[in-house]
């Protein structure tokens, strides 16, 4: 065998070497660092703003709010609790607020806060344990907003002015008492975090399809020991974008 003949067969046994390994790597998949960056990107590209919004939920909330004072200055109010407390009802006047008003409320998580050290493979399946959830933005829906009114004692003589102001009072606190119901939700609720991981596995399939997994398997833990795995293919999650 010529020098030339030794080099092309030993060309020829490396090259199959190489193409057995490439074709050995391919199949086991990508690596557990090349998935982990996979995910970490995928959330954190889908989410400039930091926050991923992963549900919303509709809410409707009802406000009281009773604003009752005196007709006469404290010092006569105080001395008629004294001498006449039988008249303390002529001079005290209530004016009485009650809303009703729906809103919707968007939640999810800070991606930034999700990190490689959070994803674990174990027989094939992705792990991802993910921040917990939080409220992102409130909205009330103020052309459904429905307004009861009314008004006792001397404050009858002055309806509107009283009323007016009740009503801003309790629509200051529309907001606050939206988020606050949310928040009980989220806490108590499961469907949110089922929400979230169906959101994830719709985001995740097809990043890591093209990093090398066919049939990409996930099982999500949410808040504590909540761990939820998706079945099926990913279902088709309308995007939801913070608008805070």
């Amino acid at each position: 065998m010529t020098s030339q003949q030794r080099r092309a067969v030993i060309g020829g046994i490396l090259a199959g070497i190489l193409i057995s390994a490439a074709f050995v790597w391919w199949l086991g998949g990508p690596s557990e660092a090349t998935v982990k960056r996979t995910v970490v990107t995928t959330i954190q590209e889908e989410s400039p703003r930091s926050i991923l919004v992963t549900g919303t939920l509709g809410l409707r909330t009802t406000i009281d709010i009773d604003s009752t004072s005196a007709v006469t200055p404290s010092w006569v109010t105080t001395m008629l609790q004294v001498t006449q407390p039988e008249l303390l009802p002529f001079t005290m006047g209530t004016a009485s607020v009650r809303l009703r008003i729906p809103g919707t409320v968007s939640y999810g998580f800070d991606v930034q806060t999700l990190t490689p050290e959070m994803i674990t493979i174990e027989d094939g399946v992705v792990n991802v344990s993910i921040p917990d959830l939080a409220v992102q933005s409130v909205e009330p829906d103020l052309s459904q907003l429905e307004v009861e009114t009314s008004s006792r004692g001397w404050m009858k003589m002055f309806t509107g002015d009283m009323q007016d102001q009740v009503r801003r009072d309790a629509l200051s606190r529309v907001e606050a008492t939206l988020r606050r119901q949310a928040e009980a939700r989220i806490a108590s609720s499961t469907q949110p975090r089922i929400n979230t991981a169906r959101a994830l596995q719709a985001m995740l399939t097809p990043a890591l399809q093209s990093a090398g997994i066919d049939d990409p398997e996930f099982r999500f833990r949410i808040g504590g020991d909540l761990v939820l795995s998706p079945s099926g293919p990913p279902e088709t999650i309308p995007a939801v974008r913070d608008t805070l």
